[in-house]
């Protein structure tokens, strides 16, 4: 049984030391899980409150893999912050780092990327083409939409502009949030749009008084790495297990679409009817759940 705790261990890279988290037994294969920028290695604790939790329930029962997860470098865990933010291409290259001083061997069994952590899998999976076997690419695409980066434009503003630094972080927090969900979603959640407004207000002070002005750094080092990637699909040969949300403005289906057009094995494609927009990789485990344990554990794939 996999339980929700977590052995912490740090590793030095050359862009600084990145910490990670091992679940499971250390000698099992391991299967990577990273999630969005806001995220940490904490994907599962024994109170409930892990950062994937609902995530856990698919591999509690198995004994024979261990999972993986990193804090990102300018993120809200405990991996160090550089002096200037990191590509996609640079934070993979960190992950591949730390895995190759964790790992017997640095192949890996599979990867499950959600938001930042799908395009990261995509950037491993074409760095990396011979350790990695399988990966699943969760409310992500192979490039930043129009809409998401003009989102994150206006974060970035807020943070540059606002003369009152810890509310720019509050208001960057609160608009990220609105992009995070969908329009139904506030529709059928809210009363009205003070309450709304309220609720966003709130989310951004959380951010702020649980992680200090580090949580700046989501803005500034992490945020921008999402408007400037752009990954080639079609050299990657590692089969890709694909889910996108009909709601979703951050990976718009229409965008994971052309993902698969380009990707030369693409085994299977899910979308999933859900009104939490790009948050239903996190709120809609339920939906895509055994398309994935399928994808991970069932489907015979030949050997890279």
């Amino acid at each position: 049984m996999v339980l929700p705790i977590a052995r912490s261990f740090h590793t030095q890279t050359p862009y600084g030391r990145l910490k990670g988290y091992r679940y499971g037994f250390p000698d099992a294969p391991a299967i990577v899980v990273q999630g969005g920028i806001s995220a940490t290695g904490k994907l599962w604790t024994p109170s409930g409150d892990g950062w994937w939790q609902s995530l856990h329930r698919l591999f509690a029962d198995t004994d024979d893999y261990q999972f993986i997860s990193f804090d990102y470098f300018g993120g809200l865990g405990g991996s160090d912050c550089p002096d200037t933010p990191l590509s996609v291409r640079e934070h993979s290259n960190a992950i591949h780092h730390a895995l190759q001083a964790v790992l017997p061997d640095e192949s890996l069994h599979g990867w499950i990327g959600g938001s930042f952590g799908g395009v990261l899998g995509l950037q491993y999976a074409l760095d990396n083409p011979e350790s990695l076997e399988r990966l699943s690419v969760i409310g992500a695409a192979h490039k930043p939409s129009v809409h998401s980066s003009l989102l994150r434009y206006f974060q970035q503003a807020l943070i540059q502009r606002c003369n009152d630094s810890q509310l720019g972080i509050v208001l960057a927090r609160a608009l990220a949030m609105l992009s995070y969900r969908s329009a139904e979603e506030f529709e059928s959640r809210f009363s009205s749009s003070d309450d709304a407004f309220e609720y966003l207000l709130y989310k951004g002070e959380r951010l702020l008084k649980e992680n200090g002005n580090s949580s700046r750094s989501l803005f500034t080092h992490l945020t921008p790495v999402l408007n400037e990637y752009s990954i080639n699909p079609e050299p990657i040969e590692t089969p890709v297990h694909l889910v996108d949300f009909t709601s979703d403005t951050i990976a718009p289906p229409s965008l994971v679409t052309e993902l698969e057009t380009l990707l030369p094995n693409c085994t299977s494609h899910v979308s999933v009817q859900s009104e939490y927009g790009h948050d239903g990789f996190i709120k809609n485990v339920p939906q895509y759940g055994t398309s994935l344990t399928h994808f991970l554990f069932e489907t015979h794939l030949e050997t890279i």
